[in-house]
């Protein structure tokens, strides 16, 4: 299985919009790369699309309650590591880290999300063995929401289960709230530091409907983040690619 990039390696250019990237929008904004061609054609440009400017992908800003992860948080044996890539927010004042972080929340589970990490290790990777087709509409059980930031620190001081109890979907229409069924942690260097949490939704309830009605438009990702709330809509009628829509 492709392992999909890295947060920030992924999407960091989506809090730069260039003069490229606006061209890039108007260009495809009558026909977006994930219903005008075939995976195996999407260029880096397309993918840049996906994973900035696409329904699958959100981003949110709230205001930051804690401090960065410092050097004496660390394993003493980790310490060491620091000029071998730890962030350099280990070094930062609290006096530059007042105001608000972004957080890049993305619906991984998607054909269009798959395909595009896919295809990026086709272009970028260089892998010749890759069947994006294959991988993107590979069977999935559960909806999988991954979150991103420069600043992981909740993640870091918190772990899996608190956040599994703390985090939902919340339906428009219906109100239902879906808690995940798991959650996962992608860690960075030495293992350490949290690089991205992942959050996996069943698809089913217990009695075999789905959790997501077919009538539902709009459903809000919520997750408690510290003494911040994280929350952001996806459009669900805007999630479709050329195969129908794309949960």
């Amino acid at each position: 299985m492709i392992k999909p990039p890295l947060a920030w390696s992924r999407a960091s250019g989506i809090l730069v919009f260039s003069a490229t990237l606006l061209f890039s929008t108007l260009l495809w904004a009558s026909d977006p790369p994930w219903k005008g061609k075939p995976y195996q054609q999407w260029d880096l440009q397309d993918i840049h699309l996906v994973f900035n400017d696409s329904p699958w992908v959100r981003v949110t800003a709230i205001n930051r309650t804690w401090l960065p992860v410092t050097g004496n948080e660390l394993p003493n044996e980790q310490l060491a590591g620091r000029a071998r890539g730890l962030p350099s927010s280990l070094d930062q004042s609290s006096a530059s880290l007042a105001g608000d972080i972004s957080f890049i929340v993305l619906w991984d589970s998607s054909r269009v999300m798959r395909a595009a990490s896919a295809r990026q290790a086709v272009l970028q990777g260089g892998r010749t063995d890759v069947d994006v087709e294959k991988y993107a509409n590979e069977p999935r059980k559960e909806y999988q929401i991954t979150l991103e930031s420069a600043d992981m620190t909740p993640f870091y001081h918190q772990n899996e289960k608190f956040f599994q109890e703390n985090a939902f979907l919340e339906m428009r229409k219906s109100k239902q709230r879906i808690s995940p069924s798991h959650v996962a942690y992608k860690r960075g260097q030495k293992g350490v530091l949290v690089a991205a949490a992942v959050f996996f939704f069943p698809k089913k309830t217990a009695s075999g409907d789905p959790t997501i009605s077919p009538d539902e438009k709009n459903v809000e990702f919520i997750c408690k983040l510290e003494g911040s709330v994280l929350r952001v809509g996806f459009e669900l009628q805007k999630m479709v690619d050329h195969s129908g829509p794309d949960l």
